[in-house]
């Protein structure tokens, strides 16, 4: 059998380990060359650049959901033993490249739009925007199909593989802004550049899927059929693909809209730092995915509540020390990291913001698990009604508060999340809330079907 060529049952601590590697040596480069960037830029230029960013993040849009979804039927499909998944691997690519780039053409035709009529973009840079948006329009197809291929790497557990591929790329993506800024090229510039990386990203990706699955097969589906499944489970997906990241970017949107791109800037500065803990819950959630995925699939329902309250546990002990640190000395460390300005500016919004980074850091494990025992919707439902309650309260927080005020109001929306998050766990693993942080990881078996709870 080939089951054991996927490495199905390779540590998670490991792929865990492999995950923070790749995540977090660029990350700290990102940290040690942001100083430069935004010398060089500028914060209305770097705050173009992160609302320009963020807008990449809000591509998910276009996925439908189809990436989790092939993660998790691929992931599936290895652990019962079954190698033959061409079928939904070609077709699940093919359909995120064109869904993709559909997308990005339409907002690159919107590009003048947003420039003159949603964005506060100083006339003087209104052209600038305009490129920049339209280079953006062509990274969104390309980036759907890395993270696409990147599914299919993590569904046969070769993180070493997906991990090997992001690192240089993900560096990339932090020198090439930084050098192309010392030079003084144009943003448009380095919007292409960031272009061509992803470009040759997706070359390696796709070479390495074949490596990870060797009976994998490049061809044209004949039968379009398994996109059904997947369109079923990747319809909540892709609500909370739209929903999530305008719940996480909304406050700078706002900010750009009421107060200035230097506000967004000065927001951006410390909320990206801060936001670089969530490297840790990414990284094991990732790793965990595949995994529980093959659980639900053979009915491992002990091994899951364990792993649940394992992975909450671990991740309390972990982040708690970051977060307090950030909570008392985050002005201090701003200054030292940005300078007095930013500190001034962003310091207050750090504090708040490492509070809400370290509960939304254990949602981040309940959030995973909904989805991988096939409850997408739970997540879907939690953040339409969040971003119903978000919406005018960080409008009345950023236009009364500023740079503050949309801290707070993050804050308050990731706090709802986890609390949310964890109730509905306690339901479909018919467990207590306080079992769930138990080293035994609750006494009660889970229900015959996820389906039949929450």
């Amino acid at each position: 059998m080939i089951l054991s060529g996927f490495g199905a049952r390779r540590s998670n601590t490991r792929n865990t380990w492999l995950n923070l590697a790749g995540l977090g040596f660029p990350l700290m480069i990102g940290v040690a060359v942001m100083p430069v960037i935004t010398h060089n830029l500028g914060p209305t230029r770097l705050g173009l650049l992160g609302l320009t960013l963020a807008l990449l993040e809000y591509s998910g849009l276009f996925d439908l959901g189809l990436g989790r979804a092939t993660t998790k039927h691929v992931a599936e499909r290895l652990a019962r033993g079954d190698s033959e998944v061409s079928h939904l691997v070609v077709g699940s690519v093919l359909s995120q490249t064109v869904f993709g780039s559909l997308g990005g053409f339409l907002f690159a035709l919107s590009a003048p739009f947003l420039t003159s009529s949603v964005f506060m973009i100083p006339e003087a840079m209104r052209w600038e925007a305009i490129a920049v948006f339209q280079v953006l329009g062509a990274m969104i197809p390309a980036t759907l199909l890395m993270l696409s291929l990147r599914g299919v790497l993590e569904a046969a557990h070769r993180f070493d593989l997906s991990n090997a591929i992001r690192i240089p790329g993900s560096l990339a993506s932090f020198l090439v802004p930084a050098v192309a800024a010392s030079r003084g090229d144009s943003l448009p510039a380095i919007m292409m550049m960031l272009l061509i990386t992803r470009l040759l990203v997706c070359c390696v990706m796709v070479v390495a899927v074949k490596r990870a699955i060797p009976t994998l097969r490049w061809r044209f589906p004949d039968d379009w059929s398994m996109l059904k499944p997947l369109l079923a489970f990747g319809g909540w997906m892709s609500i909370s693909n739209v929903v999530s990241p305008l719940l996480i970017y909304l406050d700078r949107f706002m900010l750009g809209a009421f107060v200035g791109l230097a506000a967004v800037g000065f927001y951006t500065a410390p909320f990206d730092g801060v936001i670089r803990m969530l490297i840790v819950p990414g990284s094991l959630v990732n790793a965990l995915f595949p995994s529980i995925s093959g659980m639900h699939a053979t009915d491992d329902r002990i091994a899951l509540n364990r792993l649940f309250s394992k992975a909450v546990r671990n991740m309390s002990l972990v982040l708690a020390g970051p977060a307090l640190v950030l909570m008392l000395f985050g002005p201090t460390l701003l200054r030292i990291w940005l300078g007095e300005t930013f500190a001034q500016q962003g310091g207050l919004a750090l504090r708040i913001l490492a509070f809400g980074v370290f509960l939304n850091s254990l949602a981040h494990v309940p959030s995973s698990f909904v989805a991988a025992l096939g409850r997408p919707d739970i997540s879907a439902k939690f953040h339409m009604v969040e971003l119903v309650l978000h919406v005018p309260l960080a409008w009345w927080l950023i236009r009364h508060f500023g740079v503050p005020g949309a801290a707070t109001a993050w804050a308050f929306r990731v706090t709802v999340d986890a609390v949310l998050l964890f109730a509905a766990m306690s339901r479909l693993l018919d467990t207590p809330i306080h079992s769930l942080f138990s080293a035994r990881g609750g006494a009660a078996p889970m229900p015959a079907t996820a389906q039949d709870s929450c």
